[in-house]
């Protein structure tokens, strides 16, 4: 598993997990460079899954499921800076989990319990490492979740049931602990899900539905509850998705397709139609992060087939290569 955030002085930084099932990260010497620090292990912590997040003051903080199911994270000690050490939230256990940021800034975290259900629990004012406490979806239960941002600063999240369908779920208003309920998008079943934002504002899902296809979804306008409704990308399948924007507002998907090789897919315009697949020359790939770099060029991070990461980055800025 890999992730991928950007440090408050614009450096990328990437977390992963290890053969070994350690915990590793690895950051850029300067933004917009070709050189990294070099692999760093977190000492004593193993993963199964990782998400990262930035504070509303700038620290990353990163949330994983560790090789024991419980549920930790960790963040820098200042913007920056060095690691505070893993902290395990208190007898919560998870197979996913997932990050957003509140319109305030708190950071709040969901995830798919180690029984199927589907919890949250939100700092408890921002940059804090004081946690309001895990709190069940009624009802609700998933295996994987995508968390995006309205543009009023609603968050919602996105995830497949158990039962393969997929579902969303909004706050009622911007940092509310008070949600709508879940909603199932019609006729829709999926495996993966990932979520964009057009620059209009409007949410846009991408998901990989259990015949492999690859599909997405938009809202109408910007904070809707109403979305256009299924649309396959012609001849694509996958395994695995991430989706980033670019500085000029187009959005850009890059995926594993079901042989593995490694793809991408973008607009033509910001909100606009998409180009078509485009297969990235060589490369096959398990797992997928984007990074964004100080001046916006976008950078893909992928584990390969045979376990080894690698990256590759735009050129210029915006760019289609």
């Amino acid at each position: 598993m890999i992730a991928a955030a950007q440090n408050a002085d614009g450096r990328i930084e990437i977390f992963y997990v290890g053969t070994n099932n350690a915990l590793y990260h690895n950051t850029q010497t300067a933004p917009n460079g070709t050189a990294w620090a070099g692999e760093t292990r977190f000492p004593n912590d193993s993963a199964k899954q990782i998400a990262v997040a930035r504070n509303a003051d700038g620290r990353l903080e990163i949330f994983y499921v560790g090789s024991n199911n419980a549920l930790y994270h960790n963040w820098q000690t200042a913007p920056n800076g060095a690691w505070a050490g893993e902290t395990r939230f208190a007898n919560d256990s998870a197979k996913w989990v997932a990050v957003g940021r509140n319109a305030d800034g708190r950071l709040e975290m969901f995830y798919v319990g180690t029984n199927d259900g589907l919890y949250h629990n939100w700092q408890t004012k921002p940059g804090a490492n004081t946690w309001a406490g895990e709190t069940r979806f009624a009802n609700a239960s998933a295996k994987v979740i995508a968390v995006g941002q309205n543009l009023d600063g609603r968050l919602e999240i996105f995830y497949v049931g158990t039962n393969n369908n997929l579902y969303h779920n909004w706050q009622t208003k911007p940092g509310a602990n008070t949600w709508a309920g879940e909603t199932r998008f019609a006729n829709a079943s999926a495996q993966w899900v990932a979520v964009g934002q057009n620059t209009d504002g409007r949410l846009e899902i991408f998901y990989v539905g259990t015949n492999n296809d690859l599909y997405h979804n938009w809202q109408t306008t910007a904070n809707s509850t109403v979305w256009a409704g299924e649309t396959r990308f012609p001849n694509d399948s996958a395994q695995y998705i991430a989706v980033d924007r670019n500085p000029d507002g187009r959005q850009e998907i890059f995926y594993v397709g079901t042989n593995s090789a490694l793809y991408r897919n973008w607009q033509t315009a910001a909100n606009g139609v998409w180009a078509g697949e485009f297969r990235l020359s060589g490369a096959s790939a398990r797992q997928i992060a984007i990074g964004r770099n100080l001046d916006g060029r976008l950078e893909v991070f992928y584990v390969g087939t045979n376990g080894n990461i690698y990256h590759n980055r735009q050129t210029m800025v915006p760019s289609d290569v």
